[in-house]
């Protein structure tokens, strides 16, 4: 995603500039930060990457100040010789005064830097903007750059099969395929747009099911695409005792049971031994989901959005301890061996354990992750795929609920 800082303080002037940017493709308000003075904009550029620079050549040098000619210039100092500074990309320049046009041009030497006159009448600085623009957004595509602490979108979505992806496909607008470079996933680019801003999202299915397939996935996702979030959905087998088919169960904590080692008993029986290690849901997130899980409503609603066979009762939404493994379960007897390491155990699932543990070491900036899944089955010796289609749908229609309840706060 296009970042871009504006560094201006007269409204009007501001004004202009932002109806000119969003009118432009590719650019909404959530690309577009803005700022009165030199001081609040050395601050936003040490911390984070923008790809262009909108600087007002005279502005005031603090919030509390009146606007002080070429005070802009100090911001070009900053970047050029602090190292501290992450330089954006491309710097626009802007002045009504002919002198100062003059003063600034030194400092505006870099191929990639403009400067430019600004009047209201003469609507050439528009045309300039637009072509620096039009070349960021050619220039913006995959694998994006890592300053540590830009996310350039909104959600990553890692699911195992194709068909838990199309379900996401009715919720999401403008759904394209989206390359990236030397890579032969196939990602997928969704939008769903509110009344203030346009949330984005990046959704890839694993090539085969399994942890390592999902935790290689989820981190080709996150390096290429840093999302903010990084949400797992699908379908999973229940508990048969604690779930109902349809149930969203979320993942607090996550374990694999298959990490540990066998040892020989003193009857030399070969005993396992498990070693969880688990990984732990964001609070945060916890209380959006309890939110949305305690309207009993809207869970209804989405089950009956489904056209095809599913069961009467209305999902319930459990948060609860689930495990991750590498084999998909069809013995009762073996439900009970994994039911045993942990006594609030809900579900089973071939992917979370992965998808959490890319997220947990893919560095800086780390997106909050949820593993979100609906039971399909119970593992047991009655499996069946009656139910696949119905689960894959609550899943995703749960999830695209939950993401438009992240971004309205």
């Amino acid at each position: 995603m296009i970042r871009i800082i504006v560094v201006e303080d007269q409204a009007e002037k501001r004004r202009q500039i932002l109806a000119h940017l969003t009118s432009l493709k590719g650019i909404g308000l959530e690309n577009v930060t803005h700022v009165d003075n030199v001081i609040d904009a050395k601050r936003l550029i040490k911390k984070s990457k923008f790809d262009l620079l909108i600087l007002d050549i005279n502005v005031p040098r603090r919030s509390d100040e009146s606007p002080s000619r070429g005070a802009g210039l100090d911001l070009i100092t900053f970047i050029k010789g602090n190292h501290l500074a992450i330089p954006p990309t491309y710097i626009f320049g802007m002045t009504a005064y002919d002198d100062e046009f003059s003063n600034a041009a030194v400092e505006f030497s870099s191929a990639l830097w403009k400067l430019v006159k600004f009047s209201p009448e003469d609507h050439g600085w528009k045309d300039a903007l637009t072509a620096a623009v039009d070349f960021l957004v050619s220039k913006d595509r995959p694998p994006f750059s890592n300053d540590g602490t830009t996310f350039h979108i909104d959600v990553g979505l890692v699911v195992a099969l194709d068909e838990e992806l199309a379900p996401f496909r009715q919720h999401f607008d403008h759904w394209n395929e989206i390359e990236v470079a030397h890579d032969p996933a196939r990602y997928f680019h969704g939008q769903i747009k509110t009344e203030d801003r346009t949330i984005s999202m990046i959704a890839v299915a694993s090539p085969r099911m399994g942890l390592p397939a999902a935790a290689v996935t989820t981190t080709k996702l996150i390096l290429a695409f840093r999302p903010r979030f990084i949400v797992t959905a699908g379908i999973c087998a229940g508990v048969k005792d604690k779930t109902a088919i349809g149930d969203l169960l979320v993942s607090d904590p996550c374990f694999d049971w298959g990490s540990g080692k066998w040892v020989k008993s003193e009857g030399n029986d070969t005993i396992f031994k498990p070693a969880a290690y688990p990984w732990r849901l964001d609070e945060s997130l916890r209380r959006e989901i309890a939110v949305l899980g305690g309207d009993a409503e809207i869970l209804n609603q989405l089950a009956r959005s489904y056209d095809g066979k599913r069961p009467q009762n209305v999902p319930a939404v459990r948060v609860d301890a689930m495990a991750s493994g590498g084999s998909v379960l069809q013995a009762e007897s073996l439900m009970a061996d994994i039911r045993a390491q942990h006594k609030n155990l809900i579900g089973i699932d071939m992917e979370n354990y992965g998808v959490l543990t890319a997220v947990e070491y893919c560095g800086a900036p780390q997106a909050k992750a949820v593993a979100i899944k609906s039971v399909c089955d119970f593992g047991d010796g009655e499996k069946n795929d009656d139910y696949h289609g119905y689960a894959a749908h609550l899943s995703a229609a749960f999830v695209c609920k939950l993401i438009l309840q992240l971004h309205a706060n």
